[in-house]
């Protein structure tokens, strides 16, 4: 379940299914990358510095990315803190942390409290098409993790009502998808020839064919509140981004069963 909660006077985004474990989604009231908004830049950099000073980490065990709508995955533990050309980043030392940046696409964020490892992973319909959710939860069995005890919390992005596409983008979609599953996550209009397509769920969907099945799916949609988040669709692109934020803390503060 989704709830929104207080981060030292920011409201931001939380699921109970992580409680007790350092993390949230952000909100338009928090932006941390400033996307086309070139005026929130200066506040955008302060509000890293705010996070990593509240987080209580080192600024070099902040780990970043560009991201480019991939299903590149790359594991953050070197002395490398900025990954090029990235849409996932899997945290396995304590003491670490992510944030990846969205702006209708799908944030998710995983954890596994046995290993004290997670990470978050940027799901557009390319990413999600080409399994990104997957990829990100085959390295951390890599990494030691049972899928049973990975937590996944799908956060706001942009939802069925407002994705309509056309069949060349809903086939790279569902391309592999059980095709029983699949019909829950999309809709046809007629009269426009497009389909609807819920990309939350079909994460969901991908998640739960890796045997992860601890998934929390937050009902809000990024277009239809454009007033708590920033959506890429709803502003025609001139817009910043909220982000999925994740701490790995040392054992003694992990999560809780």
């Amino acid at each position: 379940m989704f709830y929104f909660d207080d981060f030292f006077g920011k409201k931001v985004l939380k699921s109970t299914l992580l409680e007790g474990c350092e993390h949230f989604f952000t909100t338009r009231d928090f932006p941390l990358f400033q996307g086309t908004r070139e005026d929130l830049t200066a506040i955008a950099e302060k509000n890293v510095d705010f996070l990593i000073e509240k987080f209580d980490i080192n600024k070099n065990s902040l780990y970043r990315c560009k991201q480019m709508h991939t299903a590149n995955v790359e594991i953050a533990d070197g002395e490398e803190n900025f990954f090029d050309n990235t849409d996932g980043i899997i945290l396995t030392k304590p003491e670490t942390a992510t944030f990846l940046n969205f702006a209708d696409c799908i944030p998710i964020i995983l954890y596994d409290q046995i290993e004290n490892t997670g990470g978050v992973v940027h799901a557009g319909w390319r990413g999600t098409a080409a399994k990104i959710q997957q990829r990100a939860v085959k390295i951390l069995t890599e990494k030691g993790s049972k899928p049973e005890n990975i937590r996944a919390a799908i956060g706001a992005g942009i939802g069925k009502c407002c994705f309509d596409v056309n069949e060349d983008v809903f086939l790279k979609i569902f391309d592999g998808v059980d095709e029983t599953l699949a019909k829950s996550a999309y809709s046809f209009d007629d009269k426009s020839g497009k389909y609807f397509v819920d990309l939350k769920e079909v994460n969901k969907i991908l998640l739960n064919e890796m045997s992860v099945h601890k998934v929390d799916v937050s009902g809000y949609c990024t277009s239809c509140s454009n007033d708590v988040f920033f959506s890429y669709r709803k502003e025609n692109g001139d817009t910043a981004r909220h982000s999925a934020v994740l701490k790995i803390s040392k054992k003694d503060k992990k999560c809780k069963l």
